[in-house]
């Protein structure tokens, strides 16, 4: 569950894309990279650091990042593209501008309700909500344009369906990002690259050796384990940097 984070450093004009993932079982984080911009190469930097684990991820869930994407099935050709729920429901009510004009307000009610995650429709529903959806505002460049992008991404909203358990949403790492955004309030602003480098390796080594306390659900039984934890392949921890 891959994602960028935008952070301010002294001597750039823009704020720079700190890239990290999650893994959505184990919790655990297996890369990051600090980059002046969350483009295609950044990404295709960051996917190829899994080569040295000789691990390819099954799913990736994340937002609708075409370079994300692009670099993932790169390195990743037989990888599974979940596109986040709630970012592509997001962009739509965007684009139909539901917030501040009726005139869509039905028709991304119907979208909503095909889209809803949590009630796991059968494909078959969710096509003849769609096809209702076409057949009522086809004449509608701004409904069709909606409609014929979400045909476009008709492969990457079921894949949670072939994988158990699988997530539909960005929801976990942007928890986290919740979580990162509360400490870098206090710092503002890194003083060079390389500080924000530094800090961000701390910060991160620092959540891997910190046992999970309050996880609930199907996560539950990753109370008392930490993520570094979870995803060693032997039973030996590594020296303990910090006491929890």
């Amino acid at each position: 569950m891959p994602d960028g984070k935008y952070i301010n450093v002294k001597g750039y004009d823009d704020k720079i894309a700190f890239l990290w993932g999650v893994d959505y079982f184990k919790h655990d984080f297996p890369f990051i990279l600090l980059a002046p911009t969350e483009n295609y190469l950044s990404w295709s930097k960051y996917f190829s650091f899994f080569q040295t684990i000789n691990h390819s991820p099954q799913v990736i869930v994340c937002d609708d990042n075409i370079s994300l994407k692009m670099a993932a099935q790169r390195y990743f050709p037989r990888v599974k593209i979940q596109t986040c729920y709630n970012h592509l429901k997001e962009n739509i009510r965007r684009k139909l501008r539901v917030r501040s004009d009726d005139n869509y307000k039905e028709m991304f009610e119907i979208l909503q309700s095909a889209l809803d995650s949590s009630k796991r429709l059968p494909r078959n529903v969710v096509n003849k909500r769609l096809f209702y959806v076409y057949r009522k505002w086809k004449h509608d460049d701004v409904a069709l344009s909606v409609l014929i992008d979400l045909i476009k991404k008709k492969e990457e909203l079921f894949v949670y369906k072939w994988v158990k358990k699988a997530s539909q949403t960005t929801n976990l790492i942007e928890a986290f990002n919740s979580h990162l955004e509360g400490r870098l309030k206090r710092i503002r602003s890194f003083n060079s690259f390389e500080y924000a480098k530094l800090w961000l390796n701390g910060y991160v080594l620092k959540r891997k050796y910190t046992r999970f306390t309050d996880c609930t659900k199907k996560f539950k039984h990753l109370n008392g384990h930490c993520p570094i934890e979870m995803a060693m392949f032997d039973e030996k921890l590594p020296p303990v940097f910090f006491k929890l």
